[in-house]
């Protein structure tokens, strides 16, 4: 090929360097002027790699095969490596005449014979501070030597080569500069705007749309004042004036948003300087709208922190869970200075007599990080103390780790001593002081069943003073009160600290002792009793004598229940009247059978009455959800207010009421009054008690069964997922099919079901899976012995956990130790129901109890 030499002269390769041509264009040129220069030189370029010390073929592989271009091609510089490895290893000119002869390509002798090369003169590319940029080489497939003038050639090619890639590198880091600065100013997170000295938009980025909503089109051009609000352009005036002197400025002002909103941003004024001279200016705007709104929000929670009349505190997450703040109110509760109490342990209030179950609550929650409320007593500066109802809960970051405890005390000592008052109102009676009926009857039951388990005799006095309605009518109720006080007193000052002393009804008191089975001392404290009450009382000018009938009985084998001991003490009691009065009769086993035979017929008719005169009460017991401590239900217990013979519990008087069918009277009664008292007590504290009645057998499968349950219902305007009726296995036992078909009509009422008394039937168990019910009651037998009995507790984790399979709920009766709490607890009980929790009461008590239990958790 010729190629005219003019148009591959000097002057054109220097304007192609100069236009920023592309560098393999340069390179191709300058390779071609030279071979116009030297006849039948084949041109090659090599770039050298500092990183591997090699060079790579870049311009020429035209002239060769691929073979010998693979070859040479990330050429190792260094001694013997060829012309251009070897001129790059010496950064020197290397002639190589003949290349058959020249031990620098010892190595390529076979490849070089197969490519027929002859000569090859390299020459380095090296820059004018000395860097090494590659080689400049040309081959020859004629034996040839340079000429002074080929040499200057090839000198002159090489620095023009070297022009070439060092103002090529250099603006390829101009590039990588400006790219690396557009990349900053167009993807940085927050707004970033290029203003001219006068102030006016010349550039922006893409955070800038997202975040004033503004398109490029809208602010291009447009002045700072247009987008910040009148009042503020002093402030930015003058920062944007003393960033024309050349300091940067830092400032907040509120801007317009697209939308016509406002929002908040955190501006930095840069100058843009340019030869020594401002010539613009940069703005960075972040958006700190949240972060005010924020501030705001904080300020207000610390306003209403401070203000709050309840102590609040917050520790740190460590072990001694230190105090980092408390507020004003903390600080008057306590009597400590914000000094003495930043940096303590949380738990210096508390003394040696707190409560150490609720501590314990304490401690447990803040291990499992969960929120708590207790009730402990704290102490003040002072010594003085104060009851507190206490919340502790954790807080949680972004990352949900625990980083504090927040506290929030409430002062609930006056509180405390109501409830206390309200408390000691409910056990005692106003005028004596001496514990009432309820817990009379309650302190009977205790006392009996631990004679059960460790046999003691009990014996019960029951004193009825003679003929005193007469007197009070006579006399008036102020006299009457005031003798009822003074027999309480001196029957007070009589006896033993451990006897148990009560006024049961208007004119009537009980003692129970426990004692010696000595029918002498039971006889000698009886007449002490009735000559105590028989000597004159001088009250208000009047004097007056008193006589009363006592009725005695001991507990013995055959009395299976504590209402049998009390009933068995009026019947005496009356029979102490019939013999005229003012003396005592003890009951005895042998006049029981023409004592009961003589009553049943009077009972039956009785109970006739007592249905159409109203005479009984419903008591309600809680269900008690141990998860969470809270009152979930209750049961309807119906209680015999009998006018002469006082209480008559349903021991006595179920058992008759179904041999003489009454109770499906009664059923019915109980039913109707249940859900309307707990349908009224919901409306009037916004709660979901539910309910739970006991179903007799009659009842459950007579006829009418399921259309009194639905007028009960819509009288009541109880939800009937809020009533539970409770059937003995027997009931299924006897009539499983029926029973079903009953159950299942219940059930599609909505009405829940439970089965009462569950263990006690032999086939309870194969039942299970057909009845469609929601409930079981464990029988209490499982319970007394729950916490001393291994079998016991075996059974009643199997049937929880089967139970629990069937999807069923499981309920314990009678609870009443911490330790059977505790051990159903563990085992996964649903509902606890017993004394443990509270007795049953009146709907008028159940406040009390409701608010008494409430959070009262078991662990």
């Amino acid at each position: 090929m010729k190629d005219n030499f003019n148009s591959y002269d000097t002057y054109h390769i220097f304007n192609l360097i100069g236009q920023h041509s592309e560098l393999k264009i340069i390179l191709n040129t300058i390779s071609k002027w030279l071979e116009s220069h030297i006849p039948d030189a084949l041109v090659t370029i090599m770039v050298y790699s500092e990183q591997d010390q090699t060079l790579k073929l870049i311009s020429g592989n035209q002239h060769f095969s691929k073979q010998y271009c693979k070859a040479i091609d990330n050429l190792k510089i260094g001694p013997h490596q060829g012309s251009c490895g070897t001129a790059a290893f010496l950064h020197k000119l290397v002639i190589s005449p003949n290349l058959m002869e020249d031990p620098n390509w010892e190595a390529y002798r076979a490849l070089i014979q197969t490519e027929k090369l002859s000569s090859c003169w390299s020459t380095p590319i090296i820059s004018a501070k000395g860097i090494l940029y590659g080689t400049f080489g040309t081959y020859y497939r004629i034996k040839r030597e340079p000429t002074e003038q080929n040499i200057n050639l090839l000198l002159q090619a090489a620095a023009l080569v070297a022009l070439a890639i060092e103002l090529d590198n250099e603006r390829q880091q101009k590039l990588a500069i400006n790219e690396k600065y557009s990349s900053f100013y167009t993807h940085h997170p927050d707004v970033i705007f290029e203003f001219d000295t006068e102030g006016y938009v010349i550039n922006t980025n893409i955070a800038c749309h997202e975040i004033t909503g503004f398109s490029e089109e809208q602010i291009q051009g447009k002045h700072y004042e247009a987008f910040i609000p009148d009042e503020y352009h002093d402030l930015v005036d003058a920062a944007f004036e003393e960033t024309l002197q050349g300091s940067a400025k830092h400032y907040e002002t509120p801007a317009y948003h697209a939308s016509g909103g406002i929002l908040w941003l955190d501006m930095t004024n840069l100058p843009i300087i340019q030869n020594q001279k401002v010539t613009g200016v940069f703005v960075i705007a972040r958006d700190i709208t949240l972060r005010r709104k924020n501030k705001e929000t904080l300020r207000l929670l610390k306003r209403g922190v401070d203000a709050s009349p309840n102590g609040i505190f917050i520790t740190d997450a460590s072990e001694k869970m230190l105090i980092v703040y408390v507020n004003p109110a903390f600080l008057k509760l306590t009597g400590y200075t914000e000094q003495e109490v930043m940096g303590r342990d949380c738990s210096f209030l508390q003394g040696a007599d707190t409560d150490f179950d609720q501590i314990t609550l304490l401690k447990q929650a803040v291990e499992e990080q969960k929120e708590v409320f207790v009730t402990v007593k704290n102490y003040c500066k002072d010594g003085s103390w104060f009851w507190s109802r206490l919340m502790l809960g954790p807080v949680f970051d972004q990352y949900n780790n625990c980083t504090h405890f927040l506290g929030i005390q409430e002062d609930i000592t006056q509180q405390r001593i109501h409830e206390e008052y309200l408390e000691y109102l409910h056990k005692h009676d106003h005028l004596t002081g001496l514990p009432n009926q309820i817990i009379f009857e309650n302190f009977l039951e205790d006392a009996f069943e631990k004679q059960q388990r460790n046999p003691q005799p009990l014996v019960l006095f029951y004193i009825d003073l003679d003929d005193f309605r007469s007197m009070n009518d006579s006399l008036g109720y102020v006299i009457g009160d005031k003798i009822i006080k003074n027999v309480g007193s001196r029957l007070q000052e009589f006896l033993n600290p451990d006897d148990f002393l009560s006024r049961y009804a208007e004119d009537e008191f009980v003692v129970l002792m426990a004692d010696p089975h000595d029918p002498k001392k039971v006889i000698a404290t009886a007449e002490k009793i009735l000559d105590l009450i028989s000597q004159i009382f001088q009250i208000e000018g009047h004097t007056i004598h008193l006589s009363a009938s006592i009725g005695i009985v001991t507990n013995n084998n055959s009395i299976q229940h504590s209402s049998e001991l009390l009933y068995q003490s009026v019947l005496a009691m009356q029979e102490a009247k019939r013999q005229g009065r003012n003396t005592w009769s003890w009951y005895e086993e042998s006049n029981n059978k023409v004592v009961q035979k003589r009553d049943y017929a009077n009972l039956r008719l009785e109970l006739m009455e007592a249905v159409k005169e109203k005479q009984f009460n419903l008591f309600y017991q809680p269900l008690i959800q141990p998860l969470t401590g809270k009152v979930k239900g209750v049961e309807a217990l119906i209680r015999w207010y009998h006018p002469q013979r006082g209480y008559i519990f349903p021991d006595v008087f179920i058992p008759l009421a179904e041999r003489t069918g009454q109770i499906v009277v009664i059923g019915q009664w109980v039913l109707e009054k249940a859900c309307t008292d707990i349908s009224e007590w919901n409306r009037k504290h916004n709660s979901n008690l539910t309910v739970s009645v006991n179903i007799s057998p009659l009842q459950f499968c007579r006829t009418g069964f399921l259309e009194g349950l639905k007028y009960v219902l819509e009288v009541s305007d109880l939800p009937a997922k809020l009533l539970k009726i409770e059937i003995t296995e027997g009931v299924i036992i006897n009539g499983t099919d029926r029973a079903i078909k009953i159950l299942e009509s219940v059930r599609a009422l909505g009405v829940q079901v439970a089965i009462d008394d569950f263990g006690t039937g032999y086939s309870s168990l194969s039942y299970l899976r057909r009845l469609p019910i929601n409930q079981i009651k464990l029988d209490r037998s499982f319970i007394e012995n729950l916490t001393i009995n291994d079998q016991d507790a075996a059974i009643v984790q199997s049937i929880i956990h089967l139970a629990h399979q069937l999807n069923l709920e499981v309920v314990a009766e009678g609870v009443e130790t911490l330790d059977q709490a505790s051990l159903l607890y563990q085992q996964n009980c649903d509902l606890l129901q017993g004394y443990f929790y509270a007795r049953p009461a009146p709907i008028t008590d159940l406040k009390l109890i409701y608010m008494s239990l409430d959070s009262y958790l078991i662990r």
